[in-house]
């Protein structure tokens, strides 16, 4: 069915509303709650109706979204890179839009937060404030209450506020795109207890964060419940900074040690740097997202399974959510989650080399 005038009166009379009411949803203006918005856009899928949305968008003032993002690091092309690529392929594929996109990068060894939090207030205090959407990624999210404040002026101006990878509360923010780290701990215990044929302690290295780390909770919740004959030893290390020499001494001092699961890139590379020099004698190795030293791995059996958690797509779905929220008038979702696939020898290859497809 056409965009006709026939077309939304047959929509306000389905939905019981005036023509000019939907006219006013469709075109993503304000005046109307949540629940009639959803009804009316149900109804007009339903009927066929169809804007044409490139054309809408270049009638209107261009919209401006900001990308609040670290700077690349030694290791950052390992997971954060692929965040950020992901991010401009839809970035490209929304070039035809009257869009206006910045991106402020600040330093990634920032541990302070201090240029981070310079950024975000630089945005918020810009007269006038004209953004319409925020993007942010930032690997030591905080949870103090400058910054939750701050989120919440965002908000409170409607401006939509989309969080990438990890973070204590999803509620906190408009959405929430990151993987599902509960699933990933769960499909490498799995891995773990079948690769495992005896008892011992399983190292599990995972990142420090100032909030729970899913993963590694799920890890050994279901590790636990498969094999209680294997014990597991968690153990936090810093994302920052070259972690080889620490890795090699924690797992050298574990004398019955059966497998290890690292949950981040950073600390998959450390562990294959010291693999290189000795063996850990362990039954089963899992590493975390697929790159070329983590491939190789695989090939030769350094490695026996990596759980990648799709940071291509993390960036892309990010962007894109945002972009049909704010061009389609589509409401965000509270959480967005990014399913993890598990890389063996034999699939390693094929996905390397189309990882961002």
């Amino acid at each position: 069915m056409s965009k006709s005038t026939t077309t939304l009166k047959k929509i306000a009379e389905t939905a019981g509303v005036s023509i000019t009411t939907v006219h006013r949803v469709l075109n993503g203006k304000e005046g109307c709650g949540e629940e009639l918005k959803e009804r009316i856009l149900t109804i007009a899928k339903e009927q066929g109706y169809e804007v044409n949305y490139m054309a809408a968008s270049l009638r209107k003032k261009p919209l401006h979204i900001a990308l609040v993002f670290p700077k690349s690091d030694e290791y950052g092309r390992f997971f954060v890179q692929k965040i950020l690529n992901g991010y401009f392929k839809f970035r490209e594929e929304a070039e035809s839009y009257h869009i206006l996109f910045q991106e402020y990068y600040y330093p990634a060894e920032d541990t302070a937060q201090s240029s981070f939090y310079s950024i975000l207030n630089n945005i918020y205090q810009e007269k006038p404030f004209h953004y319409d959407g925020i993007i942010i990624y930032n690997q030591y999210l905080p949870v103090d209450a400058p910054f939750l404040a701050l989120m919440n002026r965002m908000i409170g101006k409607k401006i939509p506020v989309v969080i990438m990878e990890k973070c204590p509360d999803a509620s906190l923010y408009s959405c929430l795109v990151g993987p599902d780290e509960n699933l990933a701990g769960k499909l490498a215990a799995e891995l773990m207890s079948k690769y495992v044929h005896r008892s011992g302690t399983i190292a599990l290295i995972g990142p420090q964060i100032p909030y729970p780390d899913m993963n590694v909770e799920a890890f050994s919740r279901e590790l636990e419940r498969r094999r209680k004959d294997l014990v597991c030893q968690i153990h936090s290390l810093p994302l920052l900074g070259r972690q080889r020499e620490s890795l090699g001494n924690l797992l050298a001092g574990i004398p019955d040690l059966a497998g290890v699961y690292c949950t981040c890139a950073r600390h998959t590379l450390a562990y294959l740097e010291n693999a290189r020099e000795q063996d850990f004698h362990t039954d089963c190795v899992i590493g975390s997202e697929l790159f070329e030293e983590s491939c190789d791995a695989l090939q030769s059996g350094i490695l026996d399974a990596v759980i990648d958690k799709k940071p291509f797509r993390i960036g892309f779905e990010a962007l894109r959510l945002l972009f049909n929220h704010l061009v389609k008038n589509e409401p965000l979702p509270l959480n967005y989650p990014i399913y993890p696939k598990v890389i063996l020898q034999t699939n390693s290859l094929l996905y390397l080399n189309s990882e961002e497809k």
